[in-house]
C-alpha cells in the first residue's frame, strides 16, 4: 500500500516537474527563424571596443585577458571575475527577431570556459540588468567557430545590443571574425 502511494506521488511530481520545465523552456527558448540570417555588422580590429583595459590587437584578432589593472576580485560573489563589453549596436527597429553573433575564438590558460554573450541592458526598479545568452569557449590552442543566439521582443524602452565576454577564472580569449546577424521569427 505504501509502495503504491509512493509511486503515485513520485509519478505526480515527475509529471508536474516536466510541465514546469516545458513552460520555463518556452520563456528562454530562441524561436524558429522565418528566413535565413542577414549580416547587419562585421567587426574588425579597426573598431574600438567599449572596454579598453586588458585588450590588445594581435593580427586580425583581439586578445582579451581575464585581468586588467582595475580588476577587483570579490570573494563569495556569483558575478564573473571580469565582464568585458566588446561592442554595442543600436537595437533594430523591428518588433521581434533573432540575433546571432558568429565568431572564431580560442581560450588559452584558463581553468573554466570563457563565455561570449549577446545581451542588452534594461533599466528597472533594481537598477540596470543585462540579459545574456552565452556560448562557452573551451580551452583550445586553435581557433574554432562559435555562435551565440538571442531572441529580442521589443519593449517600450530602446536599448543597445551588447557583445560581451565573461571570465570566471584566469585566462585569455583570442577572438576574431565577429559578425552580428539578424533574422525574423515565425
Amino acid at each position: 500500500m505504501f509502495d503504491d502511494l509512493f509511486n503515485n506521488l513520485k509519478g505526480f511530481i515527475v509529471s508536474k516537474s516536466q510541465e514546469a520545465f516545458k513552460e520555463l523552456e518556452k520563456l528562454v527558448a530562441v524561436p524558429e527563424l522565418a528566413e535565413p540570417f542577414v549580416l547587419i555588422r562585421r567587426f574588425t580590429p579597426a573598431d574600438f571596443t567599449i572596454t579598453k583595459g586588458g585588450i590588445a590587437i594581435v593580427g586580425e584578432s583581439w586578445r582579451i585577458e581575464a585581468y586588467d589593472d582595475n580588476t577587483q576580485q570579490l570573494l563569495n560573489s556569483t558575478d564573473p571575475l571580469r565582464n568585458v563589453i566588446l561592442f554595442e549596436v543600436a537595437e533594430p527597429d523591428v518588433q521581434e527577431c533573432v540575433f546571432a553573433c558568429q565568431f572564431n575564438a580560442k581560450a588559452l590558460n584558463t581553468e573554466k570556459p570563457i563565455k561570449v554573450s549577446l545581451g542588452w541592458p534594461r533599466t528597472g526598479q533594481w537598477g540596470t540588468m543585462t540579459r545574456l545568452w552565452p556560448t562557452e569557449v573551451l580551452l583550445t590552442e586553435d581557433f574554432q567557430p562559435y555562435e551565440a543566439r538571442a531572441y529580442l521582443k521589443k519593449e517600450a524602452d530602446a536599448a543597445t545590443i551588447q557583445i560581451s565576454v565573461q571570465f570566471e577564472s584566469s585566462g585569455i580569449l583570442q577572438i576574431k571574425d565577429i559578425e552580428l546577424l539578424q533574422a525574423p521569427v515565425k
